[in-house]
């Protein structure tokens, strides 16, 4: 099988909202990337390497939301670069080969891009390749409907990994997010199922499992994962 992809890197922001008196910037984008977290995993799916970078906002400090959630602090930002700088030096940690671009969600893609038209900043186009909401595809791929998304932290805590680092810092969630793209690659959906179905469902017959049903087109959908059709 050819290969599709020199490289996989799994990302994830940490966002500030813009404050309300911004009200003509805040009708395109209500937020701003003030962390950068990735990792980045070869052709075999093993992680080689990782990324983190504090990106200053343009609009206000950091609210005291965030810093409670995140640990982000006005001083953590006050000498980072700012986003057009911070999106230069990503790209080119990301490299010069094709590579696959993952997040948990579409919310990281959409801020991107929304803050980049915001501040009419072209996005390099390392930025611009191809894009995976790896929530939607691992939600599917397991069994379960886009009306049941799980939360990073349910996925990884019912795939039987331990959820390592901080929540909401953005290098971790990468990370632990990528963990479940090593698990499907490693062949392990179907434990995978069957441990997110006695999650949701703890009633219910050891039988009734989403692993025992899946078969054929769990095997698809797979297939179309490594093909590059989603």
């Amino acid at each position: 099988m050819a290969v599709l992809y020199d490289a996989h890197i799994f990302l994830d922001f940490e966002m500030n909202p813009i404050p309300r008196e911004f009200q003509a910037e805040r009708r395109i984008c209500r937020n701003e990337i003030i962390e950068i977290g990735a990792v980045k995993l070869d052709q075999d799916y093993q992680i080689t390497d990782r990324y983190a970078q504090y990106v200053k906002p343009q609009y206000g400090g950091i609210s005291p939301r965030i810093t409670s959630l995140t640990g982000i602090t006005d001083q953590a930002v006050a000498q980072a670069p700012g986003f057009e700088v911070a999106m230069e030096q990503f790209a080119q940690w990301i490299g010069e080969g094709r590579a696959r671009i993952y997040s948990w969600s579409m919310s990281d893609p959409h801020q991107l891009w929304d803050e980049s038209w915001l501040k009419e900043i072209p996005l390099p186009w390392q930025l611009n390749q191809r894009w995976m909401d790896f929530q939607a595809v691992y939600t599917r791929l397991i069994g379960l409907s886009g009306r049941q998304p799980l939360s990073l932290k349910n996925a990884v805590g019912s795939a039987n990994y331990r959820f390592d680092g901080e929540a909401h810092r953005a290098v971790h969630d990468a990370e632990n997010a990528a963990s479940l793209l090593v698990l499907v690659q490693e062949g392990r959906l179907k434990e995978q199922a069957d441990a997110v179905w006695s999650m949701l469902h703890p009633d219910d017959a050891p039988h009734a499992r989403l692993g025992d049903t899946y078969g054929d087109q769990l095997q698809a959908l797979l297939d179309q994962m490594r093909d590059g059709e989603f």
